[in-house]
This record gives C-alpha cells, structure tokens and sequence, in this order.
C-alpha cells in the first residue's frame, strides 16, 4: 500500500477539499492511503472521515505566522513519513516553498495540481513559476485554462474534477424533505456554494437579489460556505433590508441535499478553473446562470446558461425568472461520463500513480 501525502490550505467542505475527498472516498485504499498537511484547522472540516478511513493529519505552522516554521516543519513530516509522492493543491506558484521543502525530506514525485486560472497575487505568481517548474516531477491541472495559468508553456496533465454521479442525482423526494427541513417550501430559492471569497462575486449576487425580491419577494437566496467575505456580505444585506431573503449557511457537508432545494444556481464569479460546484449542480438537474468568464469545459448537459457580469443586476434577476420556470428533470447521466466526471475514470490516474 502507497501513501500519498497532500499538502493543502484547509480540508474543509469547499471545491479543492471536496475534489480530494471524492477521490479518497472511491479509491481502493488497499492499494493507495492518502495523509494530509494542513495549514489551516476549520470549524468543519473532513477530519473525523479522514481518520476513519484510515488516513493522517498534519497541521502544521501557516506561512503568514512563520514562513521558517512552516518549512521546516513540511520538511519533517515528509522525511519522518518517508512519503515519495507529494501532492500541492494550489492556484498560485509560491507553493514551490512547499515542494521544495517535500523534496529535502525525501520526496522523488513532486506534483503540483492547479484548480483555478487566476490569483490576486499576479506579481508573486510570476515570480515563483519558474521555481515550480522546476521543482515538479509531474503537473496536473483541473482544465486547460488552470494549467496554462499555473505552468505557462511547459507541459501538464488535465484531471478533470470528477464526482460520485449517484450522490448529486436529482431526487424529489430529497428535495422535498430538504425544502422542510431548511424552512424553503413555498419559497423560490437561488443557491449557491462555495468559499466566501471576492473572485466569487457575492457581493454582486445581492445586488442580484435586491432587484429579484421585487418581483418574487418570497425568494431566497442561501450561500453554503465560509471566508473572509462574510462580515461584508452581513453589512451589504443589511444595508438592502435583505436579512429575512439572504442566508448564510457557513460551511456544510450537505451539499448534496441542499443542491437539491434549490431552483436556480447562481454562479457569477470572475475567474474559475473547473468549479465541481457547477458539476454537482448540473447533475442535480438545476439550471445554473452563470458569469461568461467561466469556460465551456465545465458544461455536460445544457442546463448552463451565461451572462455577462457587465449586465445590470436586473437582467440577472429577469434571467433567474425565466430559469426557474423550467421544468426540474434528471439530466442524461451518460452525458458526465462521457465528459470526464465520473469519478471511477479519475481514480483509475491515481491508483496508476501509485506505481508509475
């Protein structure tokens, strides 16, 4: 049996937490176990499901309290484990520290693994690539447009983020029970999921919401997710008189369930890799209006449907109307896999990986 170690911001329930767990959840750990290094400890996280199933956390000094900390200490847990293969989950190239750190305990396969196409930080991005570039033995990315952002010209490999298509299956009665337990029914509801963060553009979204309410004063909009976005949303919906229309869930693992309750999935962000969250939704059979910026690879069924982020909030709210009118069916399910979002064909990679 091979451990695999994975190095990561946090292994709470948001797009990169989510992608590594379906894996682990589907691989057959007999042959390949996966650990964690963590940087940063969540109210909810996947810990507890970790362990169980056998896997090991590490959490160790984050960069902003002591960059020195933070590498040696990577260093250690690599060399103490004897771990060869070294996962970096990232959008930016700094995390060659971190590789770097893996490849002076004793790690011989570096990989990074891109998930978006675009950082805040552009300036230390271009710094750092050549670092990263040099330091990966392998470089994987979540779409074309991520592995291009993170690797420039050098060469990468696309692993689509995949899901268990049965877990997100658009069920009716899931929805109904869901709807009651969350105090939905009778309410249009707007969903969306994800880390509360400025690329995701909530802010935006209430503005959104201020003009839908107008028409459907019974509309709800619920954000599953946590971040650093939080106290400005509260101010914002606030300032709208939106406070009995707008929720905010913090992070769940329940995905699944409230993808369910909702009618529409809202999903303006300004930049993306390949959002799983629009993956699951689809699946749900939700139609999703999203921002333009977001690439086509992420579409297998038609349920996706863009607008511009320079449209008036009103015509998002129109948008969102019409959406919500269609008839809510399971999708083609074939349609996934035919894509590349069955996780069973993802899976396969990593247990290949394990003895490459």
């Amino acid at each position: 049996m091979v451990r695999m170690l994975h190095i990561v911001g946090s292994m709470s329930p948001s797009g990169i937490g989510n992608f590594i767990m379906n894996v682990y959840r589907n691989i057959d750990r007999k042959k390949v176990q996966f650990d964690f290094i963590v940087h940063e400890h969540r109210d909810v996280s996947f810990d507890e499901e970790i362990e169980a199933l056998g896997g090991r956390l590490f959490y160790v000094t984050r960069k902003a309290v002591s960059p020195q900390r933070n590498f040696c200490e990577i260093r250690s847990v690599v060399k103490k484990g004897r771990y060869k293969i070294v996962f970096r989950h990232t959008d930016i190239s700094t995390v060659a520290l971190d590789l770097l750190a893996a490849k002076l305990g004793g790690a011989t396969t570096l990989i990074a693994h891109s998930h978006s196409t675009s950082t805040p930080n552009i300036r230390m991005h271009k710094l750092f690539q050549p670092m990263l570039n040099m330091l990966c033995t392998k470089r994987f990315a979540c779409s074309d447009a991520a592995g291009k952002w993170l690797y420039g010209d050098k060469p990468y490999e696309v692993i689509i983020n995949a899901i268990r298509l049965d877990d997100f299956a658009y069920d009716e009665i899931k929805r109904k029970k869901t709807r009651r337990r969350e105090g939905l029914d009778g309410s249009l509801v707007i969903g969306h999921v994800g880390n509360l963060l400025p690329v995701k553009n909530h802010l935006f979204m209430l503005d959104i919401m201020a003009e839908l309410v107008k028409k459907r004063p019974d509309a709800k909009l619920i954000f599953a997710g946590d971040g650093v976005m939080r106290g400005p949303i509260e101010e914002k919906r606030k300032a709208l008189g939106l406070e009995e229309n707008v929720r905010l869930l913090g992070v769940r693992t329940d995905t699944a369930a409230l993808l369910q309750a909702m009618d529409v999935f809202l999903f303006p962000s300004r930049y993306e890799g390949l959002p799983i969250a629009m993956v699951e939704a689809q699946c749900a059979g939700l139609p999703n209006l999203v921002s333009d910026v977001i690439r086509t690879d992420v579409d297998a069924t038609d349920l996706v449907h863009r607008m511009s982020l320079n449209r008036p909030a009103a015509e998002w709210a129109e948008e969102i109307l019409a959406l919500a009118q269609e008839k809510r069916s399971a999708p083609d399910y074939r349609l996934f896999a035919q894509k590349g979002f069955d996780i069973r064909e993802m899976v396969k990679r990593y247990e290949e990986l394990a003895y490459e």
